[in-house]
């Protein structure tokens, strides 16, 4: 059941039992309303026909009597008058068949100047006048008897219940209208007032439980629900606070536990690139020391020492290039050179592999504000990773050219190959220092990386694009004004 709906019956309820108790209050003050009408009715016609009766009474004039009974006892609303005895026996009446009956004990009155008789079975009520002995009386009469008997006037009360059946109808009609107008403005009341911000604020619960920590309830009044929703809304907001929290430490401990991981893939491989030209080295060396050998063996194993040696060189040159990154030392440069000189440099690979070359230029390049020898590692280190990505042979396009973009005027190279592409997992972890998904021994990682902290620092970017079992497209946009 709806908070709506428990609202309108509850309100409904109170409402209805209000109406009932003023409907029951109203109805029993209209009965006794008609009720005392009632009774001055009684009264008034036993006055008029009191003094009707005296006359004759004292002239003797019974006829005349029953007579004046019998006109009054006409009156619609009469529902008997008749003289009784101090006894209770009926001595006249407008009703002829009744005379000579006595009383029953609930007829009579109880004391000399009765209150009035009411008979709820007949539905009357019953007015008893004593008949008192007068002066005038003593002829008929003896002195000693001071009532000679009593004046019933007794009147029909079906006015009063009809009148009190149409009130309780009208009232409960009344009561039922009140309670269905009092259920629509209540529900329009609380849709207004109240039920919408209820609804806003479910509607944001439901939002928040679903994780959206940015949800907030509107707070445009100061009242309870107002009240509520600041708290909400205060909860809510360090809630977000103790998720970012949680999810900056894991993402710490990712990025430490990657970096570990990264780290130990990149000593395995740096043991590998100096242990394999050491073991060579201390074999070479090994044979030198047992003796003189000719001349040519001589000079082939110093040859082996001076090569592993290099190589040893080299890894530790890239691990020192990596640890500090050198200034750019920037000059006018020109990219078609540079960029013909590196796809030379690769001829062997890409015959070995079987991939072909395409390369489009520009005509007429504009000359760069940067560093060549940087810049050529930069490439090297992406045509070598295109090469390494289409082992079993495919086509490696180098493209150059003008591009404007937001921030000005640049000049993009991209390197497209036609590979296996860069798993999703991968890619956003392809320029993190370490990361590498070479064997052992056939990378540091550091490649990329290098190449990123470059891009970098000549103000440009380096973006991705690929698609598994596609390829791959590397974009490096540099700045014509250098940066």
């Amino acid at each position: 059941m709806t908070l709506r709906l428990r609202m309108i019956l509850g309100i409904g309820t109170i409402l209805f039992v209000v109406i009932l108790a003023y409907a029951l209050i109203a109805v029993r003050s209209q009965t006794s309303y008609l009720q005392s009408l009632a009774r001055h009715e009684a009264e008034l016609i036993a006055t008029v026909a009191e003094r009707a009766l005296a006359r004759a009474m004292e002239r003797g004039e019974t006829e005349t009597v029953q007579a004046i009974l019998t006109r009054i006892g006409q009156y619609a609303v009469l529902a008997g008058i008749r003289i009784v005895d101090p006894d209770g026996k009926i001595l006249r009446s407008n009703r002829p068949e009744e005379i000579g009956r006595v009383l029953s004990a609930e007829e009579m009155p109880r004391r000399l100047m009765p209150g009035p008789v009411w008979d709820h079975r007949e539905q009357t009520v019953g007015i008893f006048r004593p008949v008192l002995n007068g002066p005038s009386c003593t002829g008929c009469h003896s002195p000693a008897q001071s009532t000679l008997g009593f004046l019933s006037v007794r009147v029909l009360l079906p006015a009063i219940h009809s009148e009190g059946s149409r009130q309780w109808v009208s009232l409960m009609l009344a009561a039922v209208a009140s309670l269905v107008a009092a259920g629509a403005l209540i529900a329009a009341f609380f849709t207004l007032v109240i039920g919408r911000r209820i609804d806003a604020l479910s509607h944001t619960i439901s939002r928040v439980e679903a994780g959206d920590f940015a949800a907030r309830v509107p707070q445009d009044s100061s009242d309870e629900l107002g009240r509520l929703g600041r708290s909400f809304n205060a909860m809510v907001a360090r809630l977000a606070d103790a998720r970012r929290q949680l999810e900056d430490r894991h993402a710490d401990e990712m990025r430490r536990a990657q970096t570990l991981a990264s780290l130990g893939q990149m000593v395995a491989g740096i043991a590998h690139e100096i242990n394999n030209p050491i073991a060579g080295m201390q074999n070479c060396v090994r044979t030198l020391l047992r003796g003189p050998r000719d001349e040519a063996q001589r000079s082939q194993y110093l040859e082996m020492l001076r090569e592993g040696l290099e190589r040893i060189g080299q890894t530790v040159r890239h691990l020192l290039n990596f640890a500090r990154e050198s200034k750019p030392q920037k000059v006018e440069t020109d990219l078609t050179p540079l960029l013909t000189r590196c796809l030379t440099l690769l001829e062997h690979d890409t015959a070995e592999r079987r991939i072909s070359i395409s390369l489009r230029l520009e005509p007429d390049l504009p000359r760069l504000w940067a560093d060549p020898h940087q810049l050529e590692q930069v490439f090297l280190n992406i045509l070598m990773n295109a090469l390494e990505a289409m082992p079993g042979g495919g086509t490696l396009t180098v493209e150059a050219g003008r591009w404007r973009r937001e921030t000005g005027q640049f000049l993009e190279v991209r390197v497209t190959d036609t590979g296996g592409g860069i798993p999703p997992q991968d890619l956003p972890r392809i320029f993190d220092p370490f990361f590498t998904t070479k064997e052992v021994g056939k990378g540091t990682g550091l490649g990329l990386s290098v190449s990123y902290g470059i891009v970098r620092a000549h103000a440009g970017s380096i973006d991705v694009d690929t698609k598994v079992g596609r390829g791959t497209v590397v974009t490096v946009a540099l700045p014509l004004n250098g940066g």
